[in-house]
């Protein structure tokens, strides 16, 4: 199940703890997500190519009743990762450097969200595959308000 309470405190705790040194000369990935159509924009701010990577998204109901919801099991299928098991995660190929790459969520049309607000956190390269030009700021949280 994507979206409980348990790991986005863990994702918000590791985004707060230590940043390494910024390096000149290497990949910078930095992630956008868009709450109206479930758009997950990564954009490589460095000098040199990326690696492949993933990015994890954890959705958190801050405000009103009950949960995010839950998605079709059929749909969030390809976003599931034994290695993050409350989040829904992203594949990324190599980027090159100054350039983009863009993902719907095949999942996100189907979800019915309450009212209230939603908190979502993502973190691109999760995995640190890439050493980055500045692993500070890998980390995105972006609200979604349903009147």
């Amino acid at each position: 199940m994507l979206g409980r309470t348990t790991l986005a405190a863990a994702v918000l705790m590791m985004a707060g703890s230590a940043m390494p040194a910024i390096a000149a000369g290497q990949p910078d990935l930095v992630v956008k997500f868009s709450t109206s159509n479930g758009r997950v924009h990564l954009r490589n701010e460095g000098s040199k190519n990326s690696k492949p990577t993933l990015v994890t998204i954890v959705c958190q109901k801050i405000a009103g009743r009950g949960s995010c919801p839950d998605p079709d099991p059929k749909l969030v299928k390809k976003y599931e990762n034994p290695a993050y098991p409350n989040a829904a995660t992203v594949k990324f190929g190599a980027i090159k450097a100054g350039k983009n790459k863009n993902h719907l969520l095949k999942f996100w049309p189907a979800l019915a969200f309450a009212p209230g607000q939603y908190q979502f956190t993502l973190i691109a390269d999760v995995s640190n595959t890439n050493a980055e030009s500045n692993e500070g700021n890998n980390t995105t949280v972006v609200i979604k308000t349903v009147p």
